[in-house]
């Protein structure tokens, strides 16, 4: 994407593990090692290319990285990396995996 003057803006939504998973067929093979994908694209584009990353953690540092990206870096490939916390998601999302772990404790027909 540097190579090529890729302009995106690219999200990522990091909640620290598998939220979807856990709430379907939770075990320990989901706690995972969070890494800081932030600093990991820094180091993949090492000041080479126009590129800007930032770690937000709450609403209004949002706002703030999505005005820095369209604004001031809208030349560059921007990476915005949001903080959620584990637990993080809609009630759809805790009703499925209800029905999921339900679902895969029945014994195959």
């Amino acid at each position: 994407m540097l190579r090529n003057g890729q302009r995106n803006i690219i999200f990522l939504m990091n909640n620290g593990g598998y939220t979807v998973e856990v709430e379907s067929h939770d075990g320990p093979y989901n706690v995972i090692k969070n890494w800081n994908y932030t600093g990991l694209v820094d180091a993949i584009h090492n000041e080479e290319g126009k590129c800007w990353t930032a770690k937000v953690r709450c609403e209004e540092e949002l706002v703030e990285a999505i005005k820095t990206a369209t604004r001031a870096k809208k030349d560059c490939l921007c990476f915005i990396e949001v903080i959620l916390h584990k637990d993080d998601t809609s009630k759809e999302l805790l009703a499925w995996g209800t029905r999921v772990a339900t679902a895969n404790s029945h014994p195959p027909k």
